[in-house]
């Protein structure tokens, strides 16, 4: 009788760590997902203020803006990034909760 008890306990603990070595397996699977749509954003974030930064600059140099149409630019693309900035800030607190 101990001898299948034992058989059981060891079977358990078998079990118990294939469960836990699955369970490690999905979460790495769900890491890198997550570290690859993460890259994705950053490259999308990167190549907009690039774009944006290379429009502006043509912007300036051909077409002379005067320096408060220069500060009212400036001031409009601080605030969008700030804008940007918050709702990543709410969305990653809504995918936490």
């Amino acid at each position: 009788m101990k001898s299948s008890e034992q058989e059981q306990a060891f079977l358990d603990e078998v079990y118990r760590k294939a469960r836990l070595l699955e369970y490690d397996k999905r979460e790495a699977a769900k890491v890198l997902r997550n570290r690859k749509i993460l890259a994705r954003q950053k490259m999308v974030k990167f190549t907009y203020v690039i774009v944006s930064t290379v429009v502006l600059a043509l912007i300036i140099r051909l077409g002379g803006i005067e320096q408060g149409l220069r500060l009212c630019l400036s001031l409009l693309l601080i605030a969008a990034g700030i804008a940007v900035e918050s709702m990543e800030l709410s969305r990653s607190t809504e995918i936490e909760d």
